[in-house]
C-alpha cells in the first residue's frame, strides 16, 4: 500500500515560501527555525551552500509539514504526524549522506534518527535537549549597571576571544567565531558595556512578526552581576518596541539556571527541542 503522505521537494527558497509561508505562519513561534532559515536562504547574504533540501509535505494535498536541510547545518523538521519523518529519510539521503543531525520535537527527530541509521548506517546520539520559550512583554529584571548598545567593529577582538569560551559552554555545533561576524556586520550583535564589554546577545533567526534570541553569553569572570538578565531584557524590550510581537530562545529546560533566568523576564516555554548528531 503507497504512503498516504505526499513529499514535494522545492526549487529553491522562494519556491518553498511561496508553498509554505501561510501554513509556517500559522504557528510562527513553534516554525520558527524553519521559517527563518528559509527566508535567510532569499537573501544574498547566509551561510548555507547547495545542495539545498526544502521540502513540504501534504495529507490528501493539505500541508502537515515542512523539513529545510542547508549545508553545512543538519535537517530542521517542523512537527510531523507520526511515521512522516521517516518517510523523508530516502529523498534527503540522495542529497546529503553526509548528514550531521537532525533537530525537531523530540518525536520526529528521533523517528528520522532512528530511520536514518536503519538506511544509511552509523549510529546517532543525542547533543542538546532544549526548550523553545516565548516572550510577549518583557518582566524588567533587577538593574545591573551599565547598558545595552549595538555592537561595532572596534568590539570584534574582544567578541572574537570569547567564541571558544561560548562553543565550550553551549556544545555548539556551529563555528562560532563565523556566526559572531556575520551577526555583527548584519548589526544582529548587542553587547552590554559597563566601563567595557560584559556580555553580548545576538537577534537573528527573524520571522515576519518574531524576533529570536539566538545567543546570549556573559565570560566566567563577568557573571554573578546581572549583565545576561539585562542584556535580554533590553533586546528583547528593542525588538517589541521596534514592531515584534514576539520573542523566542532556545535554551536547556529547567532546572536549568538559564531557563529559570529566562522565565523571570517573561519567557514561556512552548515546546521541545532536540538535536540529535550522526556518526559513520
Amino acid at each position: 500500500m503507497g504512503s498516504r503522505y505526499t513529499v514535494r521537494l522545492h526549487r529553491g527558497a522562494s519556491d518553498f515560501l511561496s508553498a509554505t509561508g501561510g501554513w509556517l505562519l500559522e504557528r510562527e513561534a513553534e516554525n520558527n527555525i524553519v521559517l527563518s532559515v528559509a527566508q535567510l536562504l532569499t537573501s544574498a547574504d547566509h551561510p548555507f551552500r547547495e545542495p539545498l533540501y526544502l521540502a513540504s509535505i501534504a495529507e490528501r494535498d493539505e500541508l502537515v509539514g515542512c523539513a529545510v536541510a542547508a549545508p553545512p547545518d543538519g535537517i530542521e523538521l517542523t512537527e510531523l504526524p507520526g511515521g512522516v519523518a521517516a518517510e523523508l529519510v530516502s529523498s534527503v539521503a540522495k542529497l546529503r549522506r553526509d548528514l550531521p543531525w537532525v533537530g525537531g520535537v523530540r518525536r520526529a527527530a528521533l523517528e528520522f534518527a532512528h530511520a536514518w541509521v536503519r538506511a544509511v548506517g552509523g549510529k546517532w546520539q543525542l547533543r542538546h535537549e532544549w526548550m523553545e520559550f516565548r516572550l510577549d512583554h518583557v518582566v524588567a529584571p533587577r538593574p545591573a549597571p551599565g547598558r545595552l548598545r549595538l555592537a561595532e567593529i572596534a568590539d570584534w577582538p574582544v567578541l572574537r576571544s570569547w567564541a571558544p569560551g561560548y562553543a565550550a559552554d553551549t556544545h555548539s555545533p556551529v563555528d562560532v567565531a563565523g556566526f559572531l561576524e556575520r551577526r555583527l556586520r548584519r548589526r544582529e550583535l548587542h553587547v552590554w558595556d559597563h566601563g567595557g564589554l560584559r556580555s553580548f546577545v545576538t537577534m537573528s533567526g527573524n520571522t515576519p512578526n518574531g524576533v529570536q534570541i539566538s545567543s546570549v553569553y556573559t565570560p566566567r569572570e563577568y557573571r554573578g552581576h546581572g549583565y545576561a538578565s539585562n542584556v535580554v531584557a533590553a533586546a528583547s524590550r528593542g525588538a517589541l518596541r521596534s514592531g515584534a510581537s514576539f520573542c523566542v530562545l532556545f535554551a536547556d529546560p529547567e532546572p536549568a539556571q538559564p531557563a529559570r533566568i529566562y522565565r523571570s523576564l517573561g519567557f514561556r516555554p512552548i515546546r521541545d527541542h532536540v538535536v540529535i548528531v550522526f556518526s559513520r
